[in-house]
């Protein structure tokens, strides 16, 4: 398989501004049962010191306050929900600093995040800062306060260690030409305008592998960065330098080494600075009424569920890609069935394995090998489904089920497994290689459909021609042979539209009969099978020789496949709306959807790069080369938002998998935990274990409802000081988030907070959080309640002093130093 490694051609499209998702804002400084907060966001100035005082940049308090000290600052933007705690270098050439991210070795660069908010702010250097932690890309995004990042104006800094001590530093600063959100994926090659080490120029390049160690050309053995995985560094994501820099495996070394040799990586921070101040920001009012719910997108988290078994070993379908362990899921109520070409399945410590091929079943919550449910196949499984009355039906490449002959098409009892005998249609391939599959198969209006490579639908004798796809009367169990698509081709995978007038194909098919199509069609169900609409599919190279997958979810049909594309198109016109790439690997293999998220399974390990038109390696092309809009990191299993298009950049799994097949299969089971399953070995959890997941893992939804929102809040005036109290949200575990005017001052776990510097004409707003980016309906506008001798209204106070509880840290401050084979039909 081809192994992409550089850009795209350049795409004419406008870059979309990522939705914000989930921000994980966990403050370092915990509420307690009562908080007071200092004076009025409006009226007090932005020092940073409090939530009520938070700044809109770390360059904001340097300005008000020329003499702040390094350390942990509140800061808050219209972009952010609410106040978020960073650490602000303020000696480095004039400070303003926000530290984003800081690690050595194991840099995941997904938008997630690493680590907490609060250990990034805490622990900024040392051996205990080794282990990466950076903000996730929506906090990063608010606090950029709408801005691009090539836009800044300073660029992004790193600070990077020199030396195994930590003891000299270097400073270098990326100025990235084209990028409009923040991106942890520095490796896919982020254009660079230009980029300084220990301020020398290096002008052009990417973010991927910058800078030059020619002495000839001013270069030192320092001068070099290298961002991807590499065979150098032993696939260990950092800083890298090039291969005169030697590093250990010293836990206490700020330059590691895998192999203990050359290409060292790094412990390095990185740096923002958005010239902010608050004034010059757009709050947006609050309305009488309140702040209406929030939900976080219904996206799996990145950690797997602990699996108790899954399946191991290669059967007769040998052990190539299109032969991996795991192909194809159906659940039926309580249960998941499992199809492949395994041979046993074998429980989590390895204790246990139990001869069971081809197809097992499992609790669709607990994951536990059901073993009651025992049918025997001769050959792989490649497609599940289900009938109207519940029974289970199985394509594959065999020809026997229970010693009882089956040409690749057969329906088991579900709780049993045994073979239905009524049900004796099955396919032939009648052309010159005689092999048949069915790769796919999905029930719609009376008919099963069925895609694979073969030429006939059989029963009892009868056939049917239908050619590589074709559908069987529910009624009858015949073929319908006044329904041809007549591909000449094989077909991957299939999906009815919702509403059921057209059939979706992938494949290898360039051909409807005597019309030329694409590798996806649309067929129309009415009897002909005439391709209704035509579908100019989009390729990234003139080898795009197949489609894998293919699904339509709500006004997009979205299909992917070879070098190495998931593209969306519109449902209607079938014109192309949203383009990815992806690289290291590549194809997409298997889409599934909840409604609101789609997921593309691939074996793409690195990078996926939105608007992406061109296989075309293009990463030492220059800046002016790249014609992506966004990139971010993949792992086998990418996340879509399935009403804007956009790629969910914080679901992104840590896995590993035999021959590097990735993911060949994807559902959504009822309980939205989704399946994914291929040649999958391993998997990491939420707890940061590696786990056995033979065959297949599996990943959680994250929270997406809104919590109850609180109730009965008043807020009562004493002098200058406002208490602010409310009755509990019936939902358990959530902070509070109260808000004055048009911005979050305060956020806590209790049910009450003070605030001073209050005044008559404040207007109060409570609502609950639940920290995975849910938030509830805020109360109605409160009221301030004054006592009979009213204070006026507030008039902006003299600057206050941080309490010596808000006072910045100047704990560890960074200072600037000185120095394949594919299957096709035969015929």
């Amino acid at each position: 398989m081809p192994t992409p490694r550089d850009c795209p051609r350049p795409t004419h499209r406008t870059p979309r501004r990522r939705r914000p998702l989930t921000a994980l804002l966990v403050a370092v400084v915990t509420a307690g049962a009562l908080v007071t907060i200092a004076p009025a966001a409006s009226a007090a100035v932005p020092d940073g010191s409090s939530e009520a005082t938070a700044a809109a940049s770390c360059w904001e308090i340097k300005q008000e306050a020329p003499d702040a000290t390094d350390g942990v600052y509140w800061l808050l933007t219209p972009q952010l929900p609410a106040p978020v705690q960073v650490y602000c270098d303020m000696t480095t050439a004039g400070g303003g600093w926000a530290l984003v991210g800081r690690g050595r070795d194991g840099w995941r660069w997904s938008g997630e995040g690493q680590g907490t908010p609060g250990q990034l702010a805490s622990t900024v250097t040392g051996p205990e800062a080794f282990a990466p932690a950076h903000l996730d890309t929506a906090t990063i995004d608010g606090l950029l306060g709408g801005g691009r990042v090539d836009t800044l104006t300073d660029g992004v800094r790193l600070r990077r260690a020199k030396n195994a001590t930590g003891t000299e530093w270097q400073e270098i600063r990326m100025r990235i030409r084209s990028l409009e959100s923040w991106s942890w994926a520095f490796g896919a090659g982020h254009p660079l305008r230009n980029a300084t080490i220990e301020g020398r120029n290096y002008p052009g390049a990417t973010s991927r592998d910058f800078g030059n160690v020619s002495a000839a050309e001013g270069g030192t053995p320092y001068s070099r960065v290298q961002t991807y995985p590499n065979a150098n560094t032993g696939y260990v994501d950092g800083f890298n330098y090039g291969g005169r820099i030697t590093g250990t495996t010293d836990a206490s070394s700020y330059l590691y080494s895998k192999s203990g040799g050359a290409f060292a990586v790094a412990f390095t921070q990185v740096f923002i600075r958005p010239m902010l101040r608050s004034a010059d920001l757009s709050w947006t009012a609050v309305p009488d009424e309140g702040t209406p719910a929030e939900t976080a997108p219904a996206v799996a988290r990145s950690g797997s569920v602990p699996q108790p078994w899954g399946v191991v070993g290669t059967g007769s379908g040998g052990t190539g890609e299109l032969a991996t362990e795991v192909q194809a899921f159906q659940q039926i109520g309580d249960v998941m069935y499992v199809g492949g070409n395994f041979t046993r399945v074998r429980s989590q410590d390895g204790t246990t394995e139990e001869n069971q091929a081809y197809l097992a079943a499992f609790d669709a919550t607990t994951g536990e090998w059901i073993s009651s449910f025992r049918p025997t196949f001769n050959d792989q499984v490649r497609a599940l489904t289900v009938l109207p009355d519940g029974r289970l039906v199985v394509g594959g490449e065999f020809t026997s089920v229970g010693g009882v002959p089956r040409g690749g098409l057969a329906v088991l009892d579900p709780t049993s497994g045994a073979l239905d005998t009524s049900w004796t249609t099955g396919v032939e391939h009648r052309l010159t290689s005689g092999k048949r599959s069915v790769r796919a198969l999905e029930v719609s209006g009376g008919y099963l459909y069925l895609g694979g490579l073969f030429t006939h639908v059989v029963k009892d004798g009868r056939a049917a021609f239908e050619r590589n796809a074709g559908r069987i009367s529910l009624a009858t169990g015949q073929g319908d042979a006044g329904w041809n698509p007549n591909f000449n081709g094989s077909v991957a995978d299939l999906d009815v539209d919702d509403d059921g007038s057209r059939v979706y194909f992938a494949g290898y098919m360039t051909a409807s009969g005597s019309t030329t199509t694409g590798r996806g069609v649309a067929i129309s169900t009415a009897p002909g099978a005439a391709v209704a609409p035509a579908w100019d599919v989009a390729y990234s190279a003139s080898n795009s020789t197949y489609q894998q997958a293919v699904k339509q979810v709500g006004d997009l049909v979205w299909l992917g496949g070879a070098q190495h594309s998931m593209v969306g198109y519109a449902r209607e016109t079938l014109a192309v709306e949203h383009r990815y790439l992806t690289r290291q690997g590549g194809d997409l293999q298997a889409i599934a959807d909840t409604g609101s998220i789609v997921y593309g399974g691939c074996h793409c390990g690195d990078w996926v790069f939105t608007d992406g038109a061109s296989y075309a390696p293009r990463y030492k092309l220059g800046a002016e080369k790249v014609d992506w809009s966004q990139a971010e990191k993949i792992s086998l299993l990418g996340a879509w938002d399935a009403a804007t298009g956009d790629f969910v950049n914080t679901f992104a799994p840590d896995w590993e998998t035999r021959g590097g097949y990735g993911v060949w299969a994807v559902t959504i089971a009822d309980d939205g935990t989704v399946w994914a399953g291929g040649s999958l070995e391993s998997s990491v959890t939420e707890d940061g274990v590696r786990q056995f997941s033979g065959g297949f893992a599996r990943f959680a939804p994250r929270p997406s409802t809104a919590p109850e929102a609180p109730t009965g809040a008043t807020a009562t005036l004493d002098g200058e000081t406002v208490t602010v109290s409310w009755t509990a949200s019936a939902t358990e575990g959530v902070r509070y988030e109260v808000l004055r005017d048009d911005r979050v001052v305060a956020t806590t776990t209790s049910t009450s907070v003070t605030i001073t510097g209050a005044a008559t004409d404040d207007r109060y707003f409570v609502r609950a959080s639940d920290g995975e980016g849910n938030r509830s309906a805020s109360t109605p506008l409160v009221a301030v309640t004054a006592p009979a001798a009213a204070v006026a209204p507030r008039s902006a106070p003299a600057p206050a002093s941080p309490s010596a509880s808000s006072s910045p840290s100047t704990a560890a401050a960074p200072k600037e130093q000185t120095s394949d084979d594919r299957e096709q039909d035969a015929g």
